[in-house]
């Protein structure tokens, strides 16, 4: 928890600083891409020098990594070939991709490294095409660092890699390029199974009239909400997740935050889309969260078929925060400031509970592996 907050408060006061010197041209698209450079950096070797004992699945990877060593390259091609002729199998892109690296370079951590630069260069791109005003920038790391700095930064490897695809074809999605677009979902289908659902978002952005479907998914959440165990069976067979246990509970801190986020942005939907056209896309985005927001109480990791969604939340929230200059200036400052501590306040209650803190270390120093690992006192 600390070596991030450390890493939030400096992107933050790097933040601070670039408005007090470049003043006026701050907003420039120069201005924006130098900060997005030095947050990814930060950010690119925080993921990218972790210890193989960060994170609850990086030494799993890693014993994945050091057995795909001993395999041959026609064998990953026959296992490819087999997944899509008989089914045998999970996700041979990622093996591919794995193997590729292993020929230039057999090195996890090299791995580990790679990854963090393919995802951040994607995200730091994401957001300089799509945020109009630096402040933008600075709120869409922050809400990144707060959301999903422990999954993207430090865990879910295959589904960086296959986000990094989804969020590079956003660009075809506003460009109504259909071709590219299909084919970098399926390219990132290969590596994660449930990045398939993102062809959802292409055909939703093309519906010419949706102006009310954000309002229909808000009010019919109960609903899902309600019927959110079938839904479950459902997708636990259709995004691959048939072999992870069904557990009792939910999140209801992390429900009520996108509630509330939900709430807040159809009260401000006339001027956040006054301001940005565009905007009508992260509503999209927001409208299939909310659909399979509900399952997450039955998984926690049916989350993962909301990531390719949630992250639009990098945009979104920047954009709905921004709405309140309609007001006033001041209350838009206000709001924005008010944003940053809750979002703050946020990180270090869900980081401060011991059961979900996850600590982190550099990959020379020694570290004990996560508890569902080790059955010794051994160290790594």
């Amino acid at each position: 928890m600390i070596f991030n907050l450390i890493v939030m408060l400096f992107n933050l006061f790097i933040g601070l600083h670039f408005l007090l010197t470049y003043k006026g041209d701050v907003d420039s698209y120069k201005i924006k891409k130098k900060y997005i450079i030095i947050c990814s950096v930060v950010l690119i070797l925080q993921s990218g020098l972790r210890n193989v004992a960060v994170g609850d699945d990086t030494y799993t990877y890693f014993m994945g990594y050091e057995s795909l060593s001993h395999t041959s390259w026609r064998m990953v091609i026959s296992d490819f070939k087999e997944y899509y002729e008989y089914g045998i199998g999970k996700d041979p892109g990622f093996d591919i991709f794995q193997k590729m690296q292993q020929t230039i370079i057999y090195n996890y951590q090299f791995f580990l490294f790679i990854v963090a630069v393919l995802f951040f260069i994607v995200f730091g791109n994401f957001l300089l095409k799509n945020s109009q005003r630096f402040i933008d920038v600075i709120l869409g790391f922050l809400i990144y660092s707060v959301l999903f700095y422990s999954f993207y930064s430090l865990t879910g490897i295959r589904q960086t890699i296959a986000t990094a695809f989804t969020l590079y074809s956003y660009e075809f999605v506003k460009k109504k390029k259909i071709i590219p677009f299909v084919l970098l979902v399926l390219i990132a289908s290969t590596i994660h199974k449930s990045s398939i659902f993102f062809f959802i978002f292409y055909f939703l952005c093309r519906i010419k009239n949706t102006k009310y479907l954000f309002n229909i998914m808000l009010f019919m959440f109960p609903i899902f909400f309600q019927f959110k165990d079938k839904m479950a069976n459902y997708l636990m067979i259709v995004s691959g997740y048939d072999k992870y246990e069904v557990m009792d509970g939910g999140a209801v801190t992390f429900t009520v935050f996108f509630l509330i986020i939900g709430i807040t942005g159809l009260l401000r939907r006339k001027a956040v889309l006054s301001n940005n056209p565009v905007s009508l896309n992260y509503y999209n985005a927001f409208s299939i969260v909310l659909i399979f927001l509900p399952i997450t109480w039955i998984n926690p990791t049916f989350m993962r078929i909301n990531m390719y969604f949630t992250i639009f939340l990098t945009l979104f929230i920047p954009e709905i925060l921004y709405s309140f200059k309609n007001i006033s200036s001041k209350m838009k400052n206000e709001v924005t400031i008010l944003a940053i501590v809750v979002l703050m306040c946020l990180y270090i209650k869900g980081s401060w509970d011991k059961d979900q803190e996850m600590p982190y270390g550099f990959y020379w120093e020694e570290m004990r592996l996560p508890k569902h690992y080790y059955t010794r006192d051994d160290y790594y």
